[in-house]
């Protein structure tokens, strides 16, 4: 069954306007119609409709362009706002996509056509795919290796004596665990200046291109002087974390400092509900990319954490589509890759990803040998 006011969806992308499609699940006594029309006015004026004038209604309230069944109570909703309500920031494009009716149940952001327009405020990654391969001296269309200095609780000398043997076995990327921040165990600075040395004493060593990206949190001038302290550091990356950190101000670091952005998932797990949230492949695969993360690290499907395989490439698609004239961000797949078994996710994942291998490299008996399976698996499998 569908129901549709006009055929302006097809062309939306193009006339400045933000198409979104939403899953609706009904709750007893709601009608379709009823509630993609209150989340029309909810995200828009906040006001119910007898309350707006018609001129509001035609120049601001959002548009219900589609509805049609999916099955049993549950519904698809295409909406189209505006693209100047979003303003430039994320917070307001959040706002827009996903503001109150987060408070509510039963909605879900399925999916978002984004206007050329509203991606021309919006920088996006500095780096992106080619720009990651550039930076670990990668010339190879292969996918790239990322080892995790880990666990939480290892002196700044034990991680160092980690990121060491990982860029001798040839690892691209060595990137902190997402909890290492400035614990008593490893403070920041410390942790930084050891790991940040070990890595160059083995680029310059080996000849090789080794980079270590530090976890960056922090708030406000903290932020920025721990960012200060990784460029003068001779860092060249940094892991984030957007969920916590906001969209605004991974942005800011986007497009201030001269770091590539690695971002971690933590956090938005709670957005990824069935019935009520914003699809991973819209906030992990379009989100992150906008904000300007350079790679995303997302759970791959054979590993600890329930992320279906359909859904995992859509993400990795999302990152690398066409996007306005945004740079294709690395799909980052993650979360218990058995090294064993790697080369049955090569198909799924192809050459333009970035494999991150944690427990498995840190827990083995010589890091530096599990570490080299890793690599010589990935070059073998795409020399």
């Amino acid at each position: 069954m569908s129901r549709s006011k006009d055929n302006h969806a097809s062309s939306a992308a193009s006339e400045g306007w933000i198409q979104a499609n939403y899953a609706l699940s009904l709750a007893t006594g709601e009608s379709p119609e009823s509630k993609a029309q209150s989340l029309a006015f909810e995200q828009t004026v906040e006001l119910s409709p007898e309350s707006v004038s018609e001129e509001l209604v035609a120049s601001v309230v959002g548009r219900v362009e589609r509805l049609e069944r999916a099955e049993g109570d549950r519904w698809r909703a295409t909406l189209r706002f505006r693209s100047s309500l979003a303003g430039g920031s994320f917070s307001q494009l959040m706002n827009l996509l996903y503001g109150n009716i987060s408070l509510l149940t039963g909605v879900r952001l399925l999916a978002v056509e984004w206007p050329d327009d509203l991606l021309g405020r919006f920088q996006g990654p500095s780096f992106g795919l080619e720009g990651l391969r550039d930076l670990c001296g990668v010339e190879d269309r292969r996918p790239l290796t990322c080892a995790v200095s880990k666990p939480l609780g290892l002196s700044p000398l034990q991680l160092a004596d980690l990121v060491r043997q990982y860029a001798r076995a040839g690892i691209d990327i060595i990137k902190d665990d997402h909890s290492l921040a400035d614990q008593p165990d490893a403070p920041f600075r410390e942790r930084v200046v050891l790991c940040q040395r070990a890595v160059e004493e083995v680029n310059r060593s080996e000849g090789t291109s080794a980079a270590y990206f530090p976890s960056l949190g922090g708030g406000g001038q903290e932020l920025q002087d721990n960012l200060d302290f990784l460029r003068d550091s001779g860092c060249r990356g940094a892991v984030v974390i957007p969920f916590y950190l906001g969209l605004d101000t991974v942005s800011g670091l986007a497009s201030e400092s001269d770091l590539a952005l690695l971002a971690h998932p933590s956090g938005s797990g709670v957005l990824f509900d069935e019935e009520h949230g914003v699809a991973p492949e819209v906030y992990l695969g379009q989100l992150l990319r906008m904000a300007g993360c350079d790679a995303v690290i997302y759970p791959h499907s054979g590993g600890r954490f329930r992320m279906d395989r359909a859904t995992g490439k859509a993400i990795s698609a999302n990152l690398l589509a066409d996007l306005g004239s945004l740079r294709p961000a690395v799909p980052a797949p993650g979360g218990s890759f058995d090294l064993a078994a790697l080369d049955e996710w090569f198909d799924v994942y192809g050459p333009d990803s970035l494999f991150v291998v944690g427990g498995a490299v840190a827990r083995a008996n010589d890091p530096q040998k599990a570490a080299e399976k890793l690599v010589l698996t990935v070059r073998e499998a795409f020399s």
